[in-house]
């Protein structure tokens, strides 16, 4: 589905074109750790790795979409931070080594998927995240309008015709409870997870979290 969306997306909407909130308000919590390199999971077409790569961070994105991922690398060249990289991997199998990285953000990108999979890329984020790394990303709540929408494919999962920008794409959504997160992140420490939601028109809500490894 991102593949088709961002391969016809000719020109970025308003909101693909800023970072998303929570990870600006989240920038001095990243510099007071010390963090230097940071992995962006399911980067897109870059807009917080580009914003994290001008706050002076080095940064690597990964999506599985290459037509994102050429996006990615055309604005970064455009914006002049050469200490942004895009490439293209899966969230289950991220080809790094354990602990390269201080910090592993990803913004709506992880619900995308059957639980199994989410439970394959917590594992991955604990594998290639340094001891004391901050991990941060949303992840769609069971209170969010759509859930129970669609074809159900396990509790909590479901495939849902989705309007993008005019395109209707399907894609799968697991909506989390907030118990269901600190259960996925008991390996983590300091786990904080508070509600949050988009600023769309039709606001989709979603949950924040915030672990340490």
């Amino acid at each position: 589905m991102w593949e088709e969306y961002y391969f016809v997306l000719h020109q970025l909407p308003d909101w693909l074109k800023k970072p998303v909130s929570f990870i600006v308000e989240s920038l001095s919590l990243f510099k007071e750790s010390g963090a230097r390199i940071f992995l962006d999971l399911g980067c897109g077409v870059g807009r917080n790795a580009i914003y994290l790569g001008k706050e002076g961070f080095d940064v690597i994105g990964v999506d599985i979409s290459r037509s994102a991922l050429k996006k990615a690398k055309a604005w970064s060249k455009i914006e002049c931070v050469p200490n942004v990289m895009v490439l293209r991997a899966s969230m289950t199998n991220l080809p790094f080594v354990r602990q390269a990285f201080h910090a592993v953000i990803s913004v709506s990108v992880i619900h995308h998927a059957l639980k199994k999979d989410i439970k394959k890329t917590i594992e991955e984020i604990s594998r290639v995240l340094i001891d004391n790394g901050h991990f941060l990303a949303n992840l769609l709540s069971d209170k969010d309008y759509r859930y129970g929408i669609g074809e159900k494919l396990e509790n909590g999962t479901f495939r849902i015709l989705e309007n993008l920008e005019g395109a209707q794409f399907e894609e799968v959504h697991h909506f989390f409870s907030e118990k269901e997160i600190l259960t996925l992140l008991a390996g983590f420490e300091k786990i904080r997870v508070e509600p949050i939601q988009s600023e769309f028109e039709k606001p989709h809500k979603y949950w924040k979290a915030i672990a340490i490894k």
